[in-house]
C-alpha cells in the first residue's frame, strides 16, 4: 500500500509540473508577440487561408442549406397536405350524415302528405329487422299499439309499394317485399294501359314483368302501377320503371326488367293500408 501511494503522489507531481511548465510557455509566447509582433505574418497567413476556406465551402453551405430547406418545405407539405386529407374526408363524412337526414325528411314529407290525402285508411309501421337471404325477401315492423294491420294488408312507401302483410301479432307483423320470388302483382302500363303481372326476382333492385309478348308496345322507362285486378292491390299504387327489353330467342315472350320505384331498403319507415283508398293517393306525374 505504500508503495501504491508513492507512486499516484509521483505521478500527480509529474502533471501538475507539466501544466506549470505549459503555462509559462503559453504566457512567454503571449508575452513575447504582443511586444515584438513575431507572429503577425504567421497570423497573417491563417487568415488568408481561412478567408479562402470560407469562400471555397460558401457555395456548398449555400447548396446544403437549400437542400435541407427543400425537404422541410416537403415536409411539411406532406404534413399539412395530410391534415387537409383528414378534414376532408371529415367534412365529407358530415355532408354524407347532412345528405341521409334530407333523403329521410324528404320520405317522411312525402309519407305524411299520403297520410293527410287518406289519413282513415293507413298506419304508419317502422322497420325492425330485414332478411338477409337472397331467397326471402322480408321485413319485420313494428306499428302502434291498436292500429288495425292484419294479414294480407298492403305496405308502400313514399314512392310506392313495398310488400304485403304475412302475419301479425300484437305490434309487429311480417311483410314480404314485392321483390321476393313469391311475390306477384297485377299492374298496369300507364303510357298504354297494358295489363300483366310482375314477380320478384329474389333482388331488392329488380323485378320482371313476365308473359309480355314481343309485340307490345313497352318502353325503357315506362312506369306501372298496380290495376286493381284480382282484388289484391287498390289501382295506381307505383310499382315499377322499366329499365331493360329482352328478345328471347327461345320463346315469344320479352325479358322485361324492372327498378321498384318504393325505397326498400331496411331503415325506412312505411305506411300499411288498412283501408279504403281514393284512386288519386298517388298523382302519377309523381
Amino acid at each position: 500500500m505504500p508503495i501504491a501511494t508513492n507512486a499516484v503522489k509521483r505521478g500527480k507531481m509529474q502533471f501538475y509540473a507539466k501544466l506549470f511548465v505549459y503555462l509559462g510557455l503559453a504566457c512567454c509566447l503571449i508575452f513575447f508577440d504582443l511586444k515584438k509582433q513575431s507572429f503577425s505574418s504567421i497570423k497573417q497567413e491563417v487568415s488568408h487561408f481561412e478567408y479562402f476556406v470560407v469562400d471555397a465551402l460558401l457555395p456548398s453551405k449555400d447548396w446544403v442549406e437549400q437542400f435541407a430547406l427543400y425537404f422541410y418545405s416537403k415536409g411539411k407539405l406532406a404534413q399539412e397536405n395530410e391534415t387537409l386529407r383528414g378534414d376532408q374526408l371529415l367534412k365529407d363524412g358530415r355532408l354524407q350524415t347532412l345528405a341521409s337526414v334530407e333523403r329521410r325528411v324528404e320520405e317522411l314529407q312525402a309519407l305524411l302528405g299520403l297520410y293527410q290525402r287518406s289519413a282513415f285508411s293507413m298506419h304508419a309501421v317502422t322497420v325492425i329487422t330485414a332478411s338477409d337471404s337472397p331467397y326471402e325477401q322480408t321485413l319485420k315492423v313494428r306499428f302502434e299499439d291498436g292500429a288495425p294491420v292484419k294479414a294480407g294488408d298492403y305496405i308502400i312507401g313514399a314512392r310506392g309499394l313495398v310488400g304485403q302483410v304475412l302475419h301479425a301479432e300484437g305490434v309487429v307483423a311480417a311483410v314480404r317485399l314485392i321483390s321476393d320470388q313469391r311475390a306477384s302483382v297485377h299492374v298496369q302500363i300507364l303510357r298504354t294501359g297494358f295489363r300483366g303481372v310482375v314477380f320478384g326476382r329474389g333482388g331488392r333492385g329488380s323485378l320482371e314483368l313476365k308473359f309480355v309478348p314481343e309485340e307490345t308496345d313497352i318502353e325503357v322507362g315506362d312506369v306501372l302501377v298496380t290495376s286493381g285486378l284480382g282484388g289484391r292491390h287498390p289501382y295506381g299504387i307505383p310499382v315499377g320503371a322499366v329499365v331493360s327489353i329482352e328478345g328471347a330467342d327461345a320463346s315469344i315472350f320479352s325479358t322485361i326488367l324492372l327498378k321498384p320505384l318504393a325505397n326498400l331498403n331496411a331503415n325506412e319507415d312505411f305506411l300499411a293500408l288498412t283501408g279504403a283508398l281514393g284512386n288519386d293517393l298517388f298523382v302519377p306525374d309523381n
